[in-house]
């Protein structure tokens, strides 16, 4: 790197200002996401036994009855009480749930793995920071055993219940996301399965290379983030996210510009003179293939749909060596071509860089990013960050978040040993989806049969901690809605009481990826920064 990173993106200054394990895993995970691997063949689904025992069928969800946790069961109750995402109540069942229906699965057990998050970069990190603020992989998986014990004793599973396997594989997930340790990620994989895993739940060293190796030995795997829909397709029944894909971030991106931003003046930028232009938008995106594509369908979108023709389009490397320089030189382009709106469809770190870069060159535009939780988002130099807006959602008070309340149920009342806010819903979230699936799927488990519980999930309940979660025929991440956002380095985060905060846009109104958020008025400028223009 021919200059130095920005002071506050120095490792032991980034991660005293983070304050969540969540927030260092993003920086460190998400942002070298994704190169492409090379892949093995397409899999195939596995045979399954002409000779597995008979089956009794599942109860109707809903029947009248008592469930296996004591709730009392009528049509529409929800499996517990505590969780807004729960599957329709189903009464105690009993009865023969066909023994080794899949590989991972016995009469009694369900076998779930976790990679532990092997890095030499994280290792290093963690010795500078401490426990504290960057548990070890034996307080996750403490969190998360917790987490199961509560689901066991509480879902519908036919007579089963999940075991989680952790294990220290060869693979270092920065080096797997930069293209990097391919072999070592598919013999991880082949591990995972000789563990017996019908699923893995590898929530921190997700890549990838790993979770397509994954797939190829025929296990679920929960934990892919931001890639296109076409690649959860190709890896059908074996491939499921919390996350947004990211043609749906494509997509709605495209229709807030198009629709309440395009041929309106740039009203949110730092330049008063930028403030009385019509917008003139810029795109800027990682390089790597799987991402790019998702970016270049936004500029489609803008172009075709909405009369939005891009003034640059920069795309940048994933590499931490040339991010300074690759910052300057991206800026340099969106000056030169006149943009008033940055349209940044970047990973956690590189904002930090063209913030600095955007001050030392004297410009300030408005910034249309992706969303980052209150933590990562005061990294960025704040006088550029105050003129930035996002899809998300606005953080909420640690005590409200069912990620919370649920981990005191599952402790006994113990409050969480980890910082709370975020990083408890990390690795709550996608168990809670994994266990939703498998009552929903019913006592004949294979991957099939989780596809099918997937795909016919009830939507979620109002007021859900994670926004709305939509199911349907070929569900591969549940997500549903999101609010739009304005960044204020004054406001006091319902997250972590610190200063700097993401505040609603439009009243707070939810938007809906499913009707490429319609609502919004066409020819309207947003509600934000406490002003609509």
């Amino acid at each position: 790197m021919s200059a130095g990173p920005p002071a506050a993106s120095k490792p032991g200054v980034l991660l005293r200002r983070y304050g969540t394990f969540l927030a260092m895993v993003a920086v460190i995970a998400v942002v070298l996401e994704l190169l492409p691997s090379a892949r093995s063949a397409t899999p195939h689904s596995t045979p399954r036994s002409s000779e597995l025992a008979s089956v009794t069928p599942a109860p109707v969800p809903g029947t009248p009855g008592i469930t296996v946790g004591g709730v009392a069961c009528a049509s529409g109750v929800r499996q517990v009480p505590w969780s807004n995402y729960a599957p329709i109540c189903m009464p105690r069942w009993s009865g023969s749930n066909g023994g080794a229906t899949a590989p991972g699965v016995s009469s009694r057990t369900i076998t779930l793995t976790y990679r532990n998050a092997e890095s030499t970069a994280l290792a290093a990190l963690s010795s500078e920071v401490g426990p504290s603020l960057l548990p070890t992989n034996a307080t996750v998986v403490s969190v998360m055993n917790a987490y199961i014990s509560l689901f066991n004793r509480t879902y519908e599973l036919y007579g089963r219940h999940v075991v989680l396997k952790a294990f220290t594989g060869q693979g270092d997930f920065l080096q797997e996301d930069l293209g990097g340790d391919q072999a070592q990620a598919q013999a991880d994989a082949a591990t995972a399965a000789s563990l017996g895993a019908f699923a893995d739940i590898s929530v921190l060293a997700s890549t990838e290379p790993y979770d397509a190796a994954l797939a190829d030995h025929h296990v679920i795997a929960i934990g892919a983030q931001f890639l296109p829909k076409s690649w959860f397709s190709e890896y059908a029944p074996y491939e499921y996210s919390v996350i947004p894909d990211c043609n749906k971030e494509a997509t709605t991106t495209a229709a807030v510009v198009g629709r309440s931003m395009a041929h309106l003046p740039a009203i949110f930028a730092g330049s008063t003179a930028m403030q009385k232009k019509t917008r003139v938008f810029g795109l800027l995106y990682p390089s790597s293939p799987l991402y790019a594509q998702c970016a270049e369908q936004a500029a489609r979108l803008l172009k075709d749909r909405y009369g939005v023709s891009l003034a640059a389009q920069v795309s940048y490397a994933l590499s931490l060596t040339s991010i300074n320089n690759q910052a300057s030189t991206a800026i340099a382009e969106m000056k030169a071509a006149g943009v008033t709106t940055v349209l940044c469809a970047c990973d956690p770190i590189t904002p930090l860089y063209l913030s600095a870069a955007a001050n030392s060159q004297g410009y300030h535009p408005e910034w249309l990013t992706l969303s980052l939780d209150d933590a990562l988002s005061r990294l960025p130099a704040q006088n550029q960050w105050a003129h930035a807006i996002s899809g998300g959602f606005v953080s909420i008070p640690p005590t409200a978040q069912e990620a919370y309340r649920a981990y005191l149920l599952a402790d006994g009342g113990s409050k969480p040993s980890l910082p709370v806010s975020e990083t408890l819903a990390a690795f709550y979230e996608p168990l809670l989806f994994f266990f939703d699936a498998l009552q929903q799927a019913g006592p004949d488990l294979t991957p099939q049969t989780f596809e099918q519980g997937v795909d016919s999930l009830p939507p979620s309940l109002p007021g859900a901690q994670f926004g709305a979660w939509r199911f349907g025929p070929g569900t591969y991440d549940p997500a549903a809605d999101f609010q739009i956002m304005w960044w204020s380095p004054t406001a006091t985060s319902a997250q972590d009481q610190r200063k700097g905060a993401w505040q609603p846009c439009n009243g707070g109104e939810r938007y809906y990826y499913a009707n490429n958020a319609a609502t919004l008025p066409k020819g309207k400028q947003l509600s934000c920064f406490g002003s609509s223009g």
